[in-house]
């Protein structure tokens, strides 16, 4: 229970990837590298609260992108082949991006003792 948002870390494994095909679409995943600090810091409940947050963000995130990159290549570019695939691509790396940020955020302003009063 502890350690467990440090293996968020093991993701960067695919980004290893883009040097191996020479492929540069999976070096955003290097940036999970930065999750494995979890496996040292001392979890309490803000902390998980903070997470819980950030996920609910990028979850939240995720399904606007995706509906709205979805009903854009199928209504407007008359697309419907690949609108599904290119809404959930798009989404998914919009949520990663977003639970990243959102973590970060969280995580600076638990170090400054900014509260949310």
């Amino acid at each position: 229970m502890k350690c467990r948002y440090g293996f968020l870390g093991f993701f960067s494994l695919i980004g290893l990837l883009g040097f191996w095909t020479d492929n540069p679409i999976f070096f955003p995943f290097l940036c999970f590298a930065l999750f494995f600090e979890y496996f040292f810091v001392e979890t309490d409940e803000m902390f998980v609260q903070n997470m819980r947050k950030a996920a609910a963000w990028a979850f939240f995130s995720e399904l606007v992108i995706t509906a709205i990159v979805t009903f854009y290549y199928a209504i407007i570019e008359h697309n419907s082949n690949v609108a599904l695939v290119k809404g959930i691509g798009l989404g998914f790396g919009f949520s990663i991006i977003v639970f990243c940020f959102v973590t970060a955020y969280f995580d600076w302003k638990d170090r400054c003792g900014v509260s949310d009063d």
